[in-house]
């Protein structure tokens, strides 16, 4: 009923476009005017229309706090008992929509078990079902078995789906109820007119199947549709899913044999759903694929065009299909292409190479949205003989689409032009020409991306891309691609073999362009500067930003002066232009967000050495942009979606708002660093589980043990973690917080202990024994109360390391020959290591990159000989230790192992001490 709802408030657009005033939709005007519920007599008109708004504000998004929903959710129960029938479904559909806020609602139950009975009105009692599952909770399912599984085999259509629904609603918190309603579930996938299971009386199972037709002489009228067959079946593969035999079994049992004519599924959907369950089995159990493709052999017959397409797909994207039957799915998605109908040609997923003579015919279909899909497909499959053709075919036909038309088709020559670099000559010469044509800016954008990207990885197309941006910038009214392409410019310019050909198209734009595209066209030009080998071109370069010193806007001014400044010392250069690595965008959110939390922070400026960086090619390829197009003719593993794992910047904003909740941490300060994984302490299957994440503050360090309770019997009280240092790892205990009482629960209770550093200037290391303190206590059964009286108990933990990396190095990406040359000055040292234990270069690269938690560059992790290599890192020392370089020179010799030579370069001696101190420990 929601979803029917929502369509029908759609049809409008959005709900900003309604012409319903704020007021008359306004949270408390509708709370205010609930009061209509209690006059005497009920007006159904007015309650009709109150209750529809109380709905539409529920959609919408508009929250209730418990007690305006409770109130609410009990004046709307008070018209249960008008006799007006769309008053009452209006009801329901509000009662439903307000059980998730409201307290107490299973009061209302007996009222809505009433309209439940067998002698109610038949317009009731579906609506009835759906409220109920909504109402009580898994302890009542038991009680409302038999009005379940007398509605499930009820002759009424509404009444057996509405039961079905709520059946699978209900299976996750009440599985072992809803399992013993697998004979009802499959009485009403057979669909007989009569339930032969349970005879053919015409009161019914138990007397509830006879929806009242000896009360109101009501009789049922059978089903056209057969849509609770698509219910049912999918509540009976709910319940089965977990047996395999009994899912092919059951899959077999409704197929109807080879021809697939002796199904009781008369339902369409309910069949679309057999083949994607037989789809599934075949994916989970190769061994059942013969007689599934039987199956699939018999529906690509079926008089529904929906069935043939989907047994047609679910066999295009099998494995191992024999040729013979995956020529017949072919077949039938060709004679889809040739239908008149253009949703099935639409919906005919091309995705065979010998459809493409058909393909290639519907180019010329009346239908844009057919031919669009048609070209995008062909795009997708044709080989590289066919590029040249239909490069040709589709230039006269992008004038005839829309821009989200043409935007489609520009992505699948983007990917097609990767695919076959060999062609780039006929695809930049059509994109270049669409470029010229008008257009929006989405079309505009995706045209240069598609360019920005042939330039990045076909290097032979790089010089005329350029000189086809360049032509377009001319022209160019939007000032977002202008700025794209002159930093393109800028980057790619300099190092072509006639940069001075694009000098006069930049500078065009300081002249006649906007402030944003002129202060663009500055920052390009000093990049031509500052890489120019030929010294002319530097001093043409010097002249025209002295030019721009004379700009109206403040920006192109600035903008100019600064690199007028660092055209004439290199240093300056280094940083502000040949810079190849820049700030990870998280980390730097992080420590804003923590900056501006912390009052006695914001009194000094804010520090951005403690920020690790990453390079460019590192950060565009965290932004790659994916195609919008879907990889055509290719299996797809079916698999659920996942989050993504959160971020280290994620995990660190997580760990400081927890922090910052604890009264006892709140004068400690900022977090310098947080474990960006907590360390294991205990066996995976173990009744304990505890994990341990480190926090370094300036003066203090905080462990953090996360402590869960698998014993669903047992509480765990008075919960500690005890912490024995080793001697001189200087660090003294301040307190433990405990955990007051931890119940099984997937959310862990958390034992935090505290420790202050003796020395601020040093970097505490060290090993701690930990030992998981705790008064045990059963709990009773019958109430779930704990025991007065329990036992104190301990568990050892794994040893908690404070090492140097992780605890106080952070990977940070840096030039290394640049940065290695400016620390000459600083702090250095070389130590000399055996390391007989290493059987490879490779493994004693990867050992030392754990250990020191470093960021590897220029693919130094990846050694190129077996004998000889030189490992490079760069990392950063929290705490105001600065930055730090790790040269590691490696020989092996068989017998010998590696030997190392450890070279340290930093801005400060302690962190050079922590890493030599760090390796060798």
């Amino acid at each position: 009923m929601r979803e029917k709802a929502k369509g029908n408030w759609q049809c409008t657009g959005s709900h900003q476009e309604y012409p319903v005033s704020s007021y008359y939709n306004n949270k408390t005007t509708i709370i205010q005017e609930a009061r209509v519920f209690n006059e005497s007599p009920i007006s159904p008109r007015k309650c009709r229309a109150l209750l529809t708004r109380i709905v539409y504000l529920l959609y919408i998004g508009e929250s209730l706090s418990s007690q305006e929903a409770t109130t609410l959710f009990f004046g709307t129960t008070k018209l249960f008992q008008h006799k007006d029938s769309a008053l009452r479904q209006m009801v329901y559909l509000a009662i439903k929509e307000l059980a998730t806020t409201a307290e107490d609602v299973i009061m209302v139950t007996s009222s809505i078990m009433k309209d439940m009975q067998p002698n109610s009105e038949v317009i009731y009692r579906p609506n009835a079902i759906r409220a109920l599952c909504r109402i009580i909770d898994p302890s009542m399912a038991q009680g409302v078995e038999r009005f379940f599984k007398a509605a499930i085999v009820d002759r009424t259509p509404s009444i057996s789906s509405a039961a079905l629904v709520s059946s699978y609603h209900l299976y996750p918190d009440a599985t072992d109820v809803v399992k013993r309603w697998v004979n009802e579930a499959q009485e009403a996938v057979n669909a007989k007119s009569s339930p032969s299971f349970f005879g053919s009386s015409s009161a019914g199972y138990l007397n509830f199947g006879s929806s009242g037709a000896s009360n109101s002489g009501y009789q049922p009228i059978p089903s056209t549709s057969y849509i609770a067959q698509y219910h049912a079946l999918g509540l009976l593969y709910l319940i089965r899913k977990q047996d395999r035999m009994a899912v092919t079994k059951m899959i077999q049992q409704l197929g109807g044999g080879k021809s697939g004519a002796g199904t009781t599924l008369k339902n369409p959907m309910a069949l679309c759903m057999l083949i994607r369950y037989a789809a599934k089995a075949v994916d989970e159990d190769s061994n059942v694929q013969r007689q599934m493709l039987d199956l699939l052999d018999g529906w690509l017959r079926h008089k529904s065009d929906m069935v043939n397409l989907e047994a047609a797909r679910a066999m295009c994207e099998m494995k191992s299909v024999p040729p013979a039957q995956l020529s017949k799915a072919i077949s039938v998605l060709q004679m889809f292409l040739s239908s008149p109908k253009p949703v099935l040609k639409f919906a005919a997923d091309p995705s065979v190479a010998t459809c493409n003579v058909d393909l290639e015919n519907l180019i010329a279909d009346s239908n844009r949205s057919v031919a669009t899909y048609a070209i995008t497909t062909l795009l997708k499959t044709g080989n590289e003989a066919s590029v040249d053709r239909l490069m040709k075919q589709i230039t006269g036909f992008m004038s005839e689409i829309s821009d989200e038309f043409k935007v489609i088709i520009v992505d699948a020559i983007r990917s097609l032009c990767l695919k076959f670099p060999t062609k780039h000559v006929s695809m930049l010469s059509f994109l270049a020409g669409v470029l010229r044509d008008e257009g929006g800016y989405d079309f505009k954008r995706a045209v240069v991306e598609a360019m920005f990207d042939m330039i990045k990885y076909i290097a032979d197309c790089k010089e005329q891309a350029l000189s086809h941006l360049c032509e377009f910038i001319e022209d160019c009214e939007f000032t977002k691609l202008s700025v794209r392409i002159l930093h393109l410019l800028g980057m790619e310019g300099p190092g072509s073999p006639q940069p001075t050909k694009y000098i006069r198209f930049i500078y065009n734009r300081v002249v006649l362009e906007n402030a944003t595209v002129r202060a663009a066209a500055v920052s390009s030009l000093a990049k031509f500067g500052v890489n120019a080998i030929d010294m002319g071109l530097r001093r043409s370069i010097g002249v025209l930003l002295n030019r721009c010193l004379d700009d109206v806007d403040d920006e192109v001014r600035d903008r100019a002066a600064m690199y007028l400044k660092v055209m004439k010392e290199r240093p300056l250069a280094d940083v502000y232009i040949k810079e190849e690595s820049v700030f990870s965008l998280a980390a730097l959110e992080s420590k804003l967000v923590a900056y501006i939390s912390d009052p006695v922070a914001t009194s000094q400026p804010f520090d951005t050495t403690s920020i690790p960086k990453v390079s460019r090619a590192q950060l565009a390829a965290e932004s790659v942009r994916q195609s919008t197009l879907d990889t055509i003719a290719m299996p797809v593993a079916r698999t659920d979606p996942t989050p993504p794992p959160p971020t280290a910047a994620d995990t660190q904003s997580a760990y400081m708002q927890q922090l910052a909740e604890v009264p006892e941490l709140a004068e400690y300060g900022p977090v310098i660093n947080s474990s960006a994984k907590p360390a294991q302490l205990t066996e995976s299957e173990t009744e304990y589980q505890v994990t341990c994440v480190k926090h370094i503050f300036k003066e203090h360090i905080v462990f953090q043990f996360n402590v869960t309770n698998t014993l669903p019997d047992t509480i765990l009280e008075q919960v500690s973690v005890i912490m024995q240092p080793q001697a001189d790892c200087g660090l003294t205990e301040d307190f433990i917080i405990p955990v007051p009482a931890l119940t099984s629960s997937p959310s862990p209770g958390i034992v935090y202990v505290s420790f202050s550093r003796d020395n601020t200037e040093e970097y505490a290391t060290g090993s701690f024994q930990c030992t998981l303190k705790f008064v045990s206590k059963e709990l009773d059964p019958s109430t779930g109360e704990p025991e007065d009286e329990g036992y104190e108990d301990e568990y050892q933990l794994e040893d908690v390391e404070l090492a140097a990396g992780g605890d106080y190095i952070i990977p940070s990406y840096a030039s290394f020959s640049s940065e290695w040359d400016r620390l000459r000055t600083g702090a250095s040292s070389t130590e000399t290591f055996s390391l007989t234990a290493m059987e490879s270069i490779k493994a004693a690269c990867d050992s030392i990159i754990e250990i020191l938690n470093m960021e590897p560059l220029g693919g130094t992790e990846t050694p190129t000989s077996h004998s000889v290599h030189t490992l490079q890192l760069s990392g950063l020392v929290s705490g105001g230790g600065g930055k730090v370089l790790v040269r590691c020179r490696m020989t092996y010799a068989k017998g010998e192992g590696v030997t190392l030579e450890l070279g340290v370069r930093a801005e400060q001696e302690r962190a050079c001490a922590l890493v030599v101190s760090a390796v060798s420990g």
